[in-house]
């Protein structure tokens, strides 16, 4: 039987995190701590899990958190897996990386939180361990009013300064080993929906886009 050679990538998160497994088995992992500086500080631990990999064995597939977290991180992240798979002509899924907490598998329903700047914060369901829906962005006191009446763990990403005060609210991030779990407990039919999919870092709002201006006549 061929092995089944999987990468996990979570890049969208200062806690960066990437996972080599074989057959859903976790066989090497590396893990670095970037504010600013992914696409440096990616490619020493990237190229020392691809070693890992047997000569002629390629891999199937590559898992990607594409954020709401650090954008550019997720597009860091983003571009790194379409250059592997281009070589390795393997597909590529993103996940959203709220997926890969480790309470998205422990609950029937964790709600995503953050800031989404502009005076606005950010308020979405994980059902299942499945982002299903966009996430609300909702000003100060109707995200206090949702927030109180939303069942279940609130996790973010954020420090807590960052977020209203007074609120109960779980700090933690995504992970590699956490995507690929999630991976790994879909469907065949779901992955490969999620393989079809563009691979796009998760943006809170439409990205804003300056059209040049008309020359004159």
């Amino acid at each position: 039987m061929t092995a089944e050679w999987i990468l996990a990538l979570e890049t969208s998160v200062p806690n960066a995190t990437l996972v080599l497994a074989r057959n859903g088995e976790i066989l090497a992992q590396r893990a670095f701590t970037s504010e600013r500086s992914q696409e440096c500080d990616l490619f020493a631990p990237l190229g020392d899990l691809l070693a890992e990999l047997p000569e002629g064995e390629p891999l199937h597939t590559i898992i990607i958190g594409t954020g709401p977290g650090s954008y550019n991180g997720a597009r860091v992240g983003i571009a790194t897996a379409q250059a592997v798979a281009q070589v390795h002509r393997c597909g590529i899924a993103g996940l959203c990386s709220f997926e890969g907490v480790p309470e998205a598998s422990q609950n029937e329903t964790i709600w995503a939180v953050g800031d989404a700047r502009r005076g606005s914060y950010f308020l979405m369901p994980v059902i299942h361990g499945r982002a299903q829906t966009p996430p609300r962005l909702l000003e100060e006191t109707e995200f206090l009013a949702q927030f109180a009446e939303s069942s279940g763990p609130k996790v973010t990403f954020e420090s807590r300064d960052r977020l209203p005060e007074g609120i109960e609210i779980i700090e933690n991030h995504s992970t590699a080993k956490g995507l690929l779990e999630s991976w790994l407990s879909r469907s065949p039919e779901e992955q490969e929906a999620l393989l079809s999919r563009p691979t796009e870092a998760f943006y809170l709002r439409p990205p804003h886009i300056t059209k040049a201006k008309k020359s004159p006549p």
